[in-house]
């Protein structure tokens, strides 16, 4: 109504969010080779964060595709010890957890995102901190666009979503994602 009255646009958050996701690329795949993991061989590519020099990590499995709906993990690195203590991390999706599942499904994508940490963060993480008040870091949603333009470079467009809970992702339709729905960490034990 008020668009009209004074002969102006209206434009969507999710508008914009396109317009920036078409024009603005602030990420870089760099390097890509086939490696070998636990569940297999897997595909890496390095991107390069243009925005802030950080380089995130891919692994992905198979023939990715936008219409079919891909087994996606977006993981936020929190150290080593999501490699080596991966029984008692915190996420939902262990990286080893996320690779047998894409496994089991042959096909799927795993981003690793950068994530700077202190040593105080790990002590807490291993719950020997010597404050005993470091907080472990919490995921960023401003990570959010930078792993919706990896996975868009790589082919993603239906995601279901490696998760314990359901998480509320503002404005993955303006990056082309739609989260379809959601694989349990149950799906992938049994």
């Amino acid at each position: 109504e008020f668009s009209r009255q004074h002969g102006i646009k209206v434009g969507t958050i999710r508008d914009l969010i396109h317009f920036r996701a078409d024009h603005d690329k602030l990420v870089e795949c760099v390097a890509e080779r086939e490696v070998s993991t636990a569940q297999g061989k897997f595909m890496l590519r390095a991107y390069v964060d243009k925005t802030n020099g950080q380089v995130h990590v891919a692994l992905t499995l198979g023939k990715i595709t936008p219409d079919v709906e891909t087994p996606v993990r977006v993981h936020e690195r929190l150290s080593i010890l999501d490699l080596i203590d991966f029984p008692r991390r915190r996420a939902s999706f262990s990286i080893d957890a996320a690779l047998k599942t894409i496994a089991q499904r042959g096909f799927g994508v795993l981003v690793l995102l950068h994530n700077p940490q202190m040593g105080q963060e790990i002590l807490a993480a291993l719950g020997a901190a010597e404050d005993g008040k470091t907080p472990l870091q919490t995921w960023d949603t401003r990570r959010h666009g930078i792993g919706a333009q990896i996975l868009r470079d790589l082919g993603v467009g239906k995601m279901l979503l490696m998760s314990s809970h359901q998480l509320k992702l503002p404005s993955m339709s303006g990056f082309g994602l739609d989260v379809c729905g959601y694989i349990s960490l149950d799906e992938t034990n049994n």
